[in-house]
């Protein structure tokens, strides 16, 4: 028995002193990470690498295209020496701080980030994590992020980690404004002081402003739909022009914020390139794509075998200048873009030319695409054949195309839909579910809703939704259902209240009609109520539960002698629109509603969604679940476009004009003037005239 215990204690020594040799000779890799990435390239490994962004906006897309590019240049192509994978917390701090918590866990020998938050959650993370070695940028202020980076000695930051900032040059961006209007006395700048990136913007603007005799007028956003409201108060306090910094939550609400400003005919002004192509009137800031393969030539570095210790984190900041001179035109005061200036610009839009820099040649291969020698199949389910429907489904079908899915070849679609009965929708589901398709795809809140109830075998991606989390999908964007992603596009009620106050300033009633049990309608009609009633307009409700009661509850807001007709995009009621149209026509009413499809069917005027951009925005998170992507890692995504349309012989008819503001906007859509929009021409919103 002595002589067993003997032999145990002396085999425990023996494994305890391998361990401690073996820990003192590791002690070189876990210092220094990168020390013992080199010892893996030179054995022939592929390495794991994570590509983390905050958001989808262009300058962090640019960013992460310009990494990627970089690497491939010095011999670190995707599915070659390296394998990526790319996280987007869809501007979500809870999901950012997961993706941290994730990419730190130890199954990746390299993080690279773009964005201050994606530096800031991947740094605390990495604390407590494996400190694998992470290299950053897209950074405005990395000496503010609070990640351990010496304002003074650019030296001192975490061994683990290293980068490059990118600090708007603020000074140049107003001394920019000035040159084109000299007597410029005020900016509005919407901010959320929860970005440290903005921040640093702030306050160097606070004291720019301050010596250029420039009042900056602030407002506070936590979220992009605040952004917004915060910007129409800012119009309210009369600035003159409004500048959208490097923050991120209200750089997702650029296009709002540009039609905002365009409304009350004020410029906007960027540090976010190519915001001009939305409509701002010039950007200053970096180049995101140079940043990016700067990143990602430091990324190559440091899988080579460079120590992140030793590398000093500095500014570099390769500028970029864009003007769009097509704004001038609608300003209600005189701003001008001088020659010194013009001879500056890196790119421009004028009234008879478009020259911007191309898009990445990585943009396209970053996407998900469909792989050869397979086919793919979606169940697709929806309540009824209506014109909204059927544009967003060509979005779908088109960005499907586009990434490589195309129906008759390599895709199989099963459809049906409901014939607009919500009763139908639990077997259309119920079939989907136990079919051999790979996905469902569903299509309007009924249908959306019974998904999110009813189909758990499946993977559900949805579009055409103007609340998702009202329909059931999750508490928020990013908290949602695991089986269950998709795209929201919630309406412009407030454009909608603002356009009938001007276009009928005498109305004190406007009637609706909706069904109480669509999710959405309610949702809508929630806001829609407050807006008017602050515009000091009464909202009439009737409420109906099938498609047969709409031409009675028409005759019902007739009689109650309605100014006008708001109609929401609430599928009942689409189902039986022409009843409404005859009811409007009868009493002589303007019919106004928010789906430019329904609107060509006999409404006086739409200010709402186009929704074949939602659709074609689907198509991505579609091909990525198609593709094995899980629903769940895939945040919610709200998808909204502006469509105006305009019926002017109706309004002739009806005795009032169209204010000339939305005549000009009208016009715009009707030309084409969004060079982005991948929508055909025949999708786009227009002026009906005589």
């Amino acid at each position: 028995m002595l002589e067993t215990i003997r032999r145990l204690a002396l085999g425990l020594f023996l494994l305890a002193l391998s361990a401690a040799v073996l820990l003192y000779t590791d002690r070189g890799s876990r210092r220094h990470p990168a020390k013992a990435a080199a010892g893996a390239a030179s054995s022939g490994k592929v390495f794991r690498v994570a590509l983390v962004q905050h958001a989808s906006v262009p300058p962090l897309e640019d960013g992460a295209h310009g990494v990627l590019e970089a690497l491939a240049q010095r011999g670190y192509s995707d599915g070659g020496r390296i394998s990526v994978k790319r996280y987007n917390a869809e501007s979500d701090i809870g999901t950012a701080n997961a993706i941290g918590k994730e990419v730190t866990s130890g199954g990746y020998d390299l993080i690279v980030s773009v964005s201050t938050i994606s530096l800031q959650t991947i740094a605390n993370a990495n604390k407590f994590g494996r400190r694998t070695p992470h290299v950053f940028g897209l950074v405005t202020d990395p000496y503010a992020a609070g990640v351990g980076i010496e304002a003074t000695n650019h030296a001192i930051h975490p061994a683990y980690m290293a980068g490059y900032g990118c600090m708007q040059p603020v000074e140049t961006i107003f001394r920019t404004a000035l040159s084109m209007r000299p007597e410029l006395k005020s900016v509005g700048l919407v901010w959320n002081p929860a970005e440290a990136n903005s921040l640093a913007q702030t306050k160097a603007a606070r004291k720019v402003c301050s010596n250029l005799g420039i009042h900056l007028v602030e407002a506070n956003a936590e979220n992009s739909t605040a952004a917004v409201e915060s910007v129409h108060s800012l119009i309210s306090r009369d600035v003159e022009a409004i500048w959208i910094s490097g923050d991120i939550t209200v750089s997702l609400a650029a296009d709002m914020i540009i039609n905002a400003a365009r409304q009350a005919n004020i410029p906007v002004f960027s540090s976010m390139p190519p915001t001009v192509k939305r409509g701002a009137l010039f950007d200053l800031g970096a180049n995101y794509t140079e940043v990016g393969r700067g990143i990602g030539a430091l990324a190559a570095e440091v899988l080579d075998g460079k120590d992140t210790a030793g590398i000093p984190v500095e500014n570099k900041v390769p500028e970029l200048f864009f003007f769009n001179e097509t704004v001038l035109a609608g300003l209600k005061q005189r701003w001008s873009i001088p020659a010194p200036v013009r001879q500056r610009a890196k790119g421009w839009i004028t009234a008879t030319e478009t020259n911007l820099p191309a898009a990445s040649p990585l943009a396209s291969a970053a996407e998900p695409r469909a792989k050869s020698g397979r086919v793919y199949k979606i169940g697709l389910a929806y309540f009824a054949p209506e014109a909204g429907a059927k544009s967003c489904i060509r979005g779908v079908f088109d960005g499907l195309r586009e990434l490589g899915f195309e129906e008759g070849k390599n895709l199989e679609v099963q459809r049906a839909h409901a014939q607009g009965e919500i009763a139908n929708i639990p077997l259309i589901l119920q079939n989907f579910d136990s079919s051999t398709v790979d996905l469902v795809l569903p299509m309007s809140t009924p249908v959306i809703s019974g998904a999110c109830g009813l189909v758990h075998r499946k993977p559900v991606v949805f579009t055409y939704c103007s609340d998702p989390v009202a329909a059931g999908a999750g508490t928020s964007f990013a908290n949602h259902l695991p089986q269950v992603t998709g795209v929201g596009s919630f309406p412009p009620v407030q454009d909608m209240v603002d356009f009938i106050h001007k276009t009928l300033p005498a109305a004190k009633t406007i009637g609706t009609i909706y069904n109480a049990s669509e999710a959405n309608s309610v949702k809508v009609e929630e806001v829609a109520r407050g807006l008017f009633a602050a515009a000091g307009i009464k909202l009439d409700e009737i409420t109906i539960g099938s498609s047969a009661e709409v031409l009675q509850a028409a005759q019902a807001l007739v009689s109650r002698r309605v100014d006008a007709f708001y109609i929401q995009g609430d599928n009942t009621v689409s189902q039986g629109f022409d009843a409404v149209v005859k009811a409007a026509q009868d009493g002589k009413i303007p019919l106004f509603v928010d789906d430019p499809d329904t609107a060509r069917r006999g409404a006086t005027a739409c200010i709402g969604l186009g929704y074949y951009r939602p659709g074609y925005a689907a198509a991505k998170k579609i091909a990525r679940v198609l593709l094995g992507e899980s629903p769940s890692g895939i945040p919610i995504e709200n998808v909204s476009e502006k469509a105006v349309w305009l019926d002017l012989a109706q309004a002739e008819r009806l005795g009032f004009k169209f204010p000339d503001d939305i005549l000009a906007e009208a016009e715009r859509a009707r030309t084409g003037a969004s060079p982005e929009s991948p929508a055909p021409a025949s999708s786009t919103p227009h002026l009906k005239s005589k």
